[in-house]
C-alpha cells in the first residue's frame, strides 16, 4: 500500500513539473528555490528523441519580430543558429537568457546567431523579457504553432540548426551543466562537422 502511495506521489509531482512553466509564476529568487526548481525542471534525456528525428528540413519559419518586421528563417540561409522556445515568465527560460546572450555575443561575429521564439502571441511579452534579462539576440513571437512543428515539450526548450538548418542538438530545460556542450556542438556546426 505504501509503494502505491509513493507511485502516486510521484506521479503528481511529474504532471506538476509538466505544467510548471505553463502560467505565469514569477522567477525563482534564492539559491534554495532555484536548486528546488531546477529538480522538476530538468526533463529526463532518455524521454527525448534524438536530434536527428525531429523536423529535418521543415525547421522553416516566418513569425513577427519584436524589432519590428518578421524573423524569416531564409533570411539566415547557410548559418547555423540556435532557436530557444520560451515564455516571458518562465523561470528557467529567465536562466537560461543571460547564458545565451553570452554565447550569442561571442558567436554573432562568426556566422553564428540565436532566435528566440515566444510562443505568446503578444509583442509585449518577449520585449519584456529582453528588456528585463539584458538580452540583444533576436526575438519573435507568436510561436505556439512552430512550438509543435518543432516537437517541443515544455521551455525553454533550445535548439540548434546547422548551416542546412537541420537539427543537431536539442536541449530540454536549461541547466548551467549544458554550457560546455553547446559551445563545443557550435563548434562542430561552425567548422561544417
Amino acid at each position: 500500500m505504501q509503494t502505491r502511495s509513493m507511485f502516486r506521489l510521484a506521479l503528481l509531482g511529474a504532471l506538476a513539473a509538466c505544467f510548471a512553466c505553463k502560467a505565469k509564476e514569477p522567477a525563482a529568487t534564492s539559491p534554495a528555490q532555484q536548486s528546488a526548481a531546477a529538480v522538476t525542471a530538468v526533463v529526463k534525456m532518455e524521454n527525448i528523441p534524438p536530434a536527428g528525428s525531429y523536423v529535418k528540413k521543415r525547421t522553416y519559419f516566418k513569425l513577427p519580430s519584436v524589432a519590428g518586421g518578421d524573423i524569416d528563417l531564409a533570411d539566415f540561409a547557410g548559418k547555423p543558429l540556435m532557436v530557444m522556445f520560451f515564455t516571458e515568465t518562465c523561470p528557467f527560460c529567465r536562466k537560461a537568457a543571460p547564458h545565451l546572450e553570452k554565447i550569442y555575443t561571442t558567436y554573432k561575429d562568426k556566422g553564428f546567431t540565436i532566435l528566440g521564439v515566444c510562443i505568446q502571441n503578444d509583442r509585449r511579452a518577449p520585449a519584456n523579457f529582453a528588456a528585463a534579462l539584458g538580452t540583444t539576440f533576436p526575438m519573435a513571437y507568436g510561436g505556439r504553432d512552430l512550438y509543435g512543428k518543432y516537437k517541443a515539450r515544455g521551455v525553454p526548450f533550445i535548439f540548434l540548426l546547422d548551416k542546412e538548418h537541420e537539427v543537431r542538438k536539442v536541449w530540454p530545460g536549461y541547466t548551467e551543466s549544458f554550457d560546455p556542450e553547446m559551445v563545443r556542438a557550435i563548434d562542430s556546426v561552425l567548422a561544417g562537422k
